[in-house]
């Protein structure tokens, strides 16, 4: 199941990214934020009627109403203020300011189609706040979060077509968040192997990124190799582990 959800938010993103079409009203980015909305609207609804029956199911006046404004631009966030100055930096990888401000519009666009107040991603400087200012005010790992977490790890290991090992994973995750929030989450230790073989893998992928885009041919060729091994979307099952390390790059 937790493979399923993250192969679903992987053709999500692909979506969302795959041209500027994609995105505009009728597309395939449009119409799955479409869906992912509904859903959200669904999943809200179900929980506040058993909020309602079984007031110990979920805390209404304590948490607020579920799924809310603040939960989507989280949300929003981690796919844009968080892949730029968080996930990328950690792989040595720098945007300019042309890049930022692309990015950042690309997902205020998805906040807008989401219903997710638009504010905070009006310009880098603002998503990058917020972003601060969640991780600030809002992060705080419990027992559940760290059992989701591993459960993601789980849910990858041993998957074609790369059947990462479950130290190779751990590696990457405390790579990409850090030790301190991977010891909160709960995520195991990795092996000294496991170790060495991220830092090759890396270093090699922080090369080719840089080589990529100093050639723009050769950047806008590897981006349509990615994009014909994504899609049609009955493939992503086939190259999940490839879709998730470098279907966003």
């Amino acid at each position: 199941m937790v493979r399923h959800r993250l192969l679903e938010t992987v053709q999500h993103v692909l979506q969302v990214t795959e041209s500027i079409d994609s995105i505009h009203p009728g597309g395939a980015g449009h119409a799955s934020t479409i869906r992912v909305r509904l859903l959200h609207a669904a999943v809200r609804s179900r929980i506040i009627k058993l909020a309602d029956k079984r007031p110990a199911y979920y805390n209404m006046k304590k948490y607020g109403v579920p799924i809310n404004d603040l939960h989507a631009i989280g949300t929003i966030s981690s796919f844009s203020a968080t892949v730029i100055w968080i996930g990328l930096p950690h792989q040595g990888v720098y945007v300019s300011k042309q890049e930022a401000e692309d990015y950042i519009a690309l997902w205020r666009l998805v906040a807008h189609y989401i219903g997710t107040p638009t504010e905070c991603f009006e310009s880098p400087e603002k998503a990058r706040a917020m972003m601060e200012s969640i991780m600030m005010s809002e992060m705080a790992p419990t027992r559940m979060s760290g059992v989701l977490a591993r459960n993601i790890i789980v849910g990858m290991e041993n998957t074609p077509p790369f059947y990462a090992p479950r130290s190779v994973l751990q590696a990457l995750t405390r790579w990409m968040i850090g030790e301190t929030l991977a010891d909160a989450l709960g995520i195991g230790k990795p092996s000294i192997l496991a170790w060495i073989f991220v830092s090759i893998v890396m270093f090699l992928g922080l090369v080719w990124v840089y080589i990529a885009r100093s050639i723009r041919i050769l950047d806008l060729t590897q981006i349509k190799v990615r994009n014909q091994l994504s899609y049609p979307c009955n493939m992503l099952t086939k190259f999940s582990i490839l879709n998730v390390s470098f279907g966003c790059g």
